[in-house]
């Protein structure tokens, strides 16, 4: 009898152990298939071997489509080249692109059928993006052989119109990317304005001015001074020039080190990161249900020297281009932000509330006085520094960027900003990578890119 019990008992085990079994392998089957399916080693599922919807741009120009069972792509060259990370180029190398991330809708897929579901069921869809075809192509011309990003933003609702990554290729033409020794091609799988964290250089300016603003006590009054160079903890942090005394906002417009060094010592560290924290550094945020790099601020054990320098935007700073459209966002809009993205619309439906597709919210990153300051602060800086001329009757707020990477590769050079007229709601973010001074390299692209948005969307 005591044995017949055991057996029993084993048997029920078993039988538990294999249930639980199943179970979990039909939940994953359900929910991964379209994971597993997409792995490299299909790569005979590639989108040139399966039918599947189009994918269009805000002007209904067609980017990407299926033509006799072939993916076939928009007939211009630079479109095709300024849209390869948003688009996709058929396979699985380019993980945060549309035929990557939304296979299921584009390409119909299901876990019965997989891509093979017949016509009549009608399960692939179009996709429109908010971006701008025509745009994205200015900007890729105006980007030349430089690597980087360039994005452009309406931050009154979050729509993307432009955003390109470089180096790029042509779907068409695919390069032969086996030389490891080319740099030519460096991380041209990896979208920078989603996937990348940069050095920010000056730009990290504007959360060290939001710090002063809300935790130094008469900042408007406080007056810096530049002689240059300043020790701190027997290291030196300089300056490009002796300014001199200087208040707020002179020393943004003339991008003063010492003075902002001053003001992350004056803040503090527990509450630089506080106000960091608060714009969003160390937070994974998404776009379209695609993870963006997280931008990094931590000064735990850092000296007064290297605080200085985090308030100047090096230490060990980053900043990822999207979350940066975001702050941007926020100062224009009062201190609020909406979440940017691209996805416009997926078959008939128009938007997409589901988190996995875009997630329309608006959230405070600054109070409305703080936002406000800095806005006008920035405006300054365009008017004092840049020239209204570099933008032509756009209002614009704009800071620049050189981030130090080292001593044998030249600074990345950066420029982002705003229109403070809420009837030309937009907003840019330029980088480009080991290429120099900011205002020099990113600026005329910065002109460029938005003298089209004005002539196209004012």
């Amino acid at each position: 009898m005591k044995n017949t019990r055991i057996r029993s008992i084993v048997v029920y085990l078993i039988a538990t152990f294999f249930f639980v079994g199943i179970t979990y392998f039909v939940y994953s089957f359900i929910n991964n298939s379209q994971t597993w399916a997409l792995q490299p080693i299909n790569r005979h599922l590639s989108g040139d071997k399966i039918s599947g919807g189009k994918i269009l741009d805000r002007n209904s120009v067609i980017l990407a489509q299926t033509i006799n069972g072939k993916r076939v792509y928009n007939d211009d060259e630079n479109v095709r080249k300024a849209l390869l990370h948003t688009v996709g180029d058929g396979s699985v190398l380019i993980p945060t692109s549309i035929q990557s991330r939304f296979s299921t809708e584009l390409f119909g897929y299901n876990f019965v059928t997989g891509f093979g579901a017949p016509k009549v069921a009608n399960l692939s869809k179009d996709i429109k993006l908010t971006l701008d075809s025509s745009l994205c192509a200015t900007a890729l011309k105006s980007m030349g052989d430089k690597k980087g990003t360039v994005i452009v933003c309406n931050y009154l609702t979050g729509e993307v119109i432009c955003m390109i990554s470089t180096p790029t290729y042509d779907v068409n033409n695919r390069p032969n990317l086996s030389n490891e020794s080319d740099d030519k091609y460096e991380g041209v799988y990896i979208n920078r304005a989603l996937s990348s964290s940069f050095t920010p250089g000056s730009v990290f300016k504007i959360i060290t001015c939001a710090a002063a603003l809300d935790y130094v006590d008469d900042i408007d009054k406080k007056q810096f001074l530049c002689k240059g160079e300043e020790v701190l903890d027997g290291e030196h942090i300089t300056c490009l020039e002796h300014h001199g005394k200087l208040g707020l906002e002179k020393a943004m417009a003339k991008s003063c080190n010492i003075a902002f060094a001053d003001i992350a010592i004056d803040v503090g560290k527990e509450k630089m990161l506080k106000k960091a924290e608060e714009m969003g550094f160390n937070k994974q945020y998404t776009i379209d249900g695609i993870n963006i790099a997280k931008s990094q601020y931590n000064v735990d054990y850092a000296s007064n020297a290297d605080l200085g320098w985090s308030g100047i935007g090096q230490y060990n700073n980053t900043v990822n281009p999207m979350h940066m459209m975001m702050i941007l966002e926020a100062i224009a809009n009062d201190g609020e932000y909406v979440k940017p993205y691209i996805v416009k619309s997926i078959g008939e439906d128009s938007l997409f509330p589901s988190e996995k597709h875009t997630e329309l919210k608006t959230k405070r990153m600054l109070s409305s006085q703080t936002a406000k300051k800095i806005s006008d602060i920035m405006r300054y800086t365009i008017k004092s520094r840049y020239g209204d001329s570099m933008f032509p009757n756009m209002q614009m707020c704009a800071k620049t960027g050189t981030a130090e990477v080292g001593e044998e590769k030249l600074p990345h050079g950066w420029m982002v900003g705003f229109s403070q007229d809420k009837n030309f709601p937009f907003a840019f973010v330029v980088i480009t990578e080991n290429s120099g001074y900011g205002i020099k390299t990113a600026g005329p692209i910065a002109a460029d890119v938005m003298k089209k948005v004005y002539k196209d969307y004012k």
